[in-house]
């Protein structure tokens, strides 16, 4: 218990101190150059070493399988990166494997700490209940892939504790289908009991709790990039994307029953 304790209290100060210190790099590396290009590669240095720092401190070991390739921006191309959602840490999972910029609920922008952190990184609010807010963050997105940025966002809109991938938001798609750009489906599994799925709390208790939690493993499927098919209406796209999500987590599960056995 005093373990536990001691773990928890190490954890929560150390998330602080990270984000914190990253969320002031990006800022201060904005502020030094002018160059579009310059400023999202300085941010995808900061942001990946913010998760990869995370996960370190929470010992999340990600068991990854494919290639996620270049991280960011610098492809010439811009992409959606989509998984399921389930903990808190699945953020730090895709920017350590994808760089790039996350989609976020607004409220979160106003959160101390982690809400300045998630501005100065370039995170694109939305508030899901707000048609204008809804359309702002979608020209975000589209102009953000023509500078061939990333953009990483969990289309369930909110968490769940199970391997059901549920329906999708078509925002991202819809940018995706403007700017012509692929989107790479990506599933996630962690071990059944871990502390790590995130459903029917608050942050700060789901947060505490994985804090004091000895550590997990989180299996990672990626997928092959899907893009927009010739005629094929948006909704069909997203859903076409969430059934190859939903496979891929049921991938990833598999892997960790036999990392069980």
């Amino acid at each position: 218990m005093v373990k536990a304790k001691l773990r928890q209290v190490a954890r929560a100060v150390g998330f602080g101190v990270l984000s914190l210190g990253a969320g002031t790099g990006v800022f201060l590396q904005f502020a030094l150059s002018q160059d579009a290009t310059r400023r999202w590669k300085a941010r995808d240095a900061w942001t990946r070493g913010w998760s990869r720092s995370l996960l370190r401190l929470f010992d999340v070991q990600v068991q990854t399988r494919g290639n996620a390739g270049i991280p960011g921006v610098g492809r010439g191309q811009g992409r959606i990166v989509v998984a399921n959602h389930r903990s808190i840490i699945d953020i730090a999972v895709l920017l350590s494997n994808f760089g790039g910029a996350m989609i976020s609920r607004s409220d979160i922008e106003r959160w101390p700490i982690i809400g300045y952190a998630a501005r100065s990184a370039g995170t694109i609010f939305v508030d899901r209940s707000s048609k204008e807010s809804g359309s702002q963050a979608i020209a975000a997105m589209v102009e953000r892939l023509r500078s061939h940025d990333t953009i990483c966002i969990f289309p369930e809109g909110t968490t769940f504790e199970d391997d059901e991938v549920r329906p999708f938001r078509v925002g991202a798609f819809v940018a995706a289908q403007r700017v012509g750009v692929p989107v790479i489906p990506v599933g996630l599994a962690y071990p059944l009991g871990s502390g790590a799925a995130y459903g029917g709390e608050t942050f700060l208790a789901h947060l505490a709790r994985l804090a004091a939690s000895q550590g997990t493993a989180v299996y990672v499927e990626i997928g092959d990039e899907l893009r927009v098919r010739p005629g094929e209406e948006v909704e069909g796209f997203a859903e076409r994307c969430r059934q190859e999500v939903q496979r891929l987590v049921l991938r990833a599960r598999e892997r960790e029953r036999i990392g069980r056995c």
